[in-house]
C-alpha cells in the first residue's frame, strides 16, 4: 500500500493548537467515511429439532398457501379447495411445494445467485492515517508526523466480467438443477401412484380370485367325502388357497405401502393421506403413443440435467478466460497529499504492480483448460446417457406393448370360454365345478393383463424419465422458472 505522509514542521508554540486541529481534521475524515457505508446486520434464524417436527406435521393438503402456488401454477385451476379429487398433476405441485429434496435445490439457487453479486462487487479503496511521533527531532522540527494514505485497485484485462460470467453461468445452472430435481420429485410422485393403482386392481382381483378359490375348496370338500374327488386334488387346491391369501395380503400391504411412500414424496406425514381420495384412472387408460422423434430429439436437447452441463461448461469457458487474464496485473493508484514546511504537495503512485519473472499464472491457466476438459466430457457424458436411456425406455415400451396386447386376446378368448360355460351350466351340460374353473381361468388371465399393463405403464415412466416430458402432454417441459416459489 502507498502511503502519502505530511510531516509537518512547527514551532514548538504551534504544537497544541496543530494536535487539536489534525484530531478534529482524522475525526471528520473517519466519519464521514464510516457514513458512506450502508451496513448490513446479522438476523438470527435458530432452528430446532422438535420445530421441525411440528412443522411437518402441520402440513396439509389444506392449505391456504398451497392454494396459492397451485393457483399460480396450476394450468386449469379449481374452485373448488381442497379439491374433491387429486391427480397426479396437483399432487406433483403439492409435491414440489413441500418436499424437502426441493427446498434444498431453490436453497443452493439462492446461494449461486447471491454469488452473481459477490462478483459484480468492485475492491473497496484501502485508507490509511499514519500518526508518528520522532523520538529525537532536530532543533526546532516538530516531532509529529501526520498524513493521509490512499489505495485504489483497478480490476484489467476485463476480470470482472469474465467473475460475474462465470457466477451466472454457476446460478444458471443451480437453475436447471431445480428443473431436474422438480422432475425427479415427479417422476418418484408417478411411481408411487402407479404402485398404489397396481396393488389397488391387484388386491380387488385376487379377493374375487380368493373368493373362487374358497368355492372350489368347498366343492372338493363334499366331493371327497362323496368319493368324486381324491385328497390330493383337494391338498392341490387348499395350497392354491393359502397362495390365494398371501397374495391378497401382500396387495394391501403394498397399498400401505405405496401411500406412505407418497405421502414421503409429498413431505407430508402418512396421516396426512387418510381419507384421500386419489384419482388413479389415467393409469388405465389406453396406452400412449410414442412421440415423434423430432420432439423426442428437442425434448432430449431441453433436458435439465444437460443444460445444466452446458451451463456449467460455458462456466469453465469464464474461469478459463478469467485465468488468461490474471496474467496481466491489476493496477494500484496511490494518490496522497503532503504538506510539508508551509509547501502543498500532490501525489499519485503505482504500487503492488508484480512482475511476472517466475511466472506467468500457467499452472492456474492448465487447471482451468483440464476442468473445460472435464466438463465438456461430463457433458459428452450427459447427452450420451440421455440418448441411451430414451433408446432403453423405448425398447421396454414396445415390448411390453405386445405383451399387452398378447394378454388382452388372451382376455377375450377366456372371457368367450367363460360364457360358454356359463351357457352350458345353464342349460345342464356341465357342472358348477367347471364352471367355477372356467370363471378362474378368466380371474387369471386378467391378472396377467394387470400385471403386463403395470410393466407398461413403468416403461411408459421410464421413458418420460428420458425425455423429462409427460406423453400426455408432450409440450409440456421442465421449465425451471415453474418451481421456485
Amino acid at each position: 500500500m502507498n502511503v502519502a505522509n505530511a510531516t509537518l514542521t512547527a514551532r514548538p508554540g504551534w504544537m497544541p493548537r496543530i494536535l487539536a486541529s489534525s484530531r478534529a481534521w482524522l475525526l471528520v475524515v473517519c466519519c464521514a467515511t464510516l457514513s458512506a457505508c450502508a451496513f448490513d446486520h446479522y438476523d438470527a434464524r435458530p432452528i430446532s429439532a422438535s420445530a421441525i417436527v411440528d412443522t411437518i406435521n402441520e402440513r396439509s393438503l389444506a392449505s391456504a398457501d398451497l392454494r396459492d402456488f397451485i393457483e399460480r401454477h396450476a394450468m386449469r385451476a379449481s374452485s373448488d379447495w381442497p379439491p374433491t379429487r387429486w391427480n397426479l398433476d396437483t399432487l406433483t405441485l403439492a409435491a414440489l411445494y413441500y418436499n424437502a429434496d426441493l427446498d434444498t435445490a431453490r436453497a443452493r439457487l439462492a446461494t449461486a445467485q447471491a454469488s452473481i453479486k459477490t462478483a459484480a462487487q468492485r475492491p473497496n479503496p484501502s485508507l490509511q492515517l499514519p500518526f508518528q511521533r520522532t523520538l529525537n527531532p532536530k532543533g526546532g522540527d516538530s516531532p509529529w508526523t501526520l498524513g493521509i494514505a490512499l489505495d485504489i485497485p483497478i480490476q484489467t484485462a476485463g476480470k470482472r466480467g469474465y467473475r460475474i460470467d462465470q457466477a451466472t453461468h454457476f446460478a444458471s445452472a443451480a437453475r436447471l438443477d431445480v428443473a431436474n430435481i422438480a422432475w425427479s420429485v415427479r417422476s418418484q410422485l408417478r411411481t408411487q401412484l402407479l404402485n398404489l393403482w397396481s396393488a389397488n386392481a391387484r388386491t380387488d382381483l385376487l379377493k374375487q380370485q380368493l373368493e373362487l378359490d374358497q368355492r372350489m375348496n368347498t366343492m372338493l370338500e363334499k366331493r371327497v367325502l362323496l368319493g368324486d374327488a381324491s385328497a390330493r386334488e383337494l391338498n392341490q387346491q387348499r395350497l392354491a388357497l393359502i397362495q390365494a391369501q398371501a397374495d391378497l395380503l401382500n396387495a394391501q400391504r403394498q397399498t400401505s405401502a405405496a401411500r406412505v411412500l407418497i405421502a414421503n414424496v409429498l413431505g407430508l406425514r402418512s396421516g396426512a393421506l387418510d381419507g384421500l381420495d386419489i384419482d388413479l384412472t389415467d393409469f388405465g387408460r389406453p396406452y400412449a403413443s410414442l412421440p415423434a422423434p423430432e420432439i423426442r430429439l428437442q425434448a432430449l436437447l431441453n433436458r435439465a440435467d444437460v443444460l445444466s452441463g452446458l451451463a456449467q461448461y460455458e462456466a469453465s469457458q469464464a474461469a478459463l478466460q478469467l485465468e488468461v487474464a490474471k496474467q496481466y496485473p491489476d493496477i494500484h493508484l496511490g494518490p496522497g497529499y503532503t504538506f510539508d514546511q508551509g509547501l502543498h504537495k500532490l501525489g499519485l503512485d503505482f504500487t503492488n504492480l508484480v512482475l511476472p519473472i517466475f511466472h506467468r499464472n500457467e499452472g492456474p491457466i492448465a487447471e482451468a483448460r483440464a476442468r473445460r476438459l472435464e466438463a465438456e466430457a461430463q457433458v459428452r457424458r450427459l447427452e450420451a446417457q440421455a440418448l441411451g436411456e430414451t433408446d432403453g425406455a423405448i425398447t421396454a415400451y414396445q415390448a411390453t406393448r405386445s405383451i399387452v396386447k398378447r394378454n388382452e386376446e388372451q382376455v377375450s378368448m377366456q372371457g368367450r370360454q367363460f360364457l360358454a360355460a356359463r351357457r352350458s351350466f345353464e342349460v345342464g351340460q356341465t357342472d358348477r365345478m367347471a364352471l367355477t374353473l372356467a370363471e378362474r381361468t378368466e380371474l387369471a388371465a386378467r391378472l396377467a393383463l394387470q400385471d403386463a399393463e403395470f410393466q407398461m405403464q413403468q416403461a411408459i415412466g421410464r421413458l418420460e424419465d428420458a425425455i423429462q416430458r409427460p406423453l400426455s402432454d408432450p409440450d409440456a417441459g421442465a421449465n425451471p422458472s415453474h418451481w421456485v416459489k
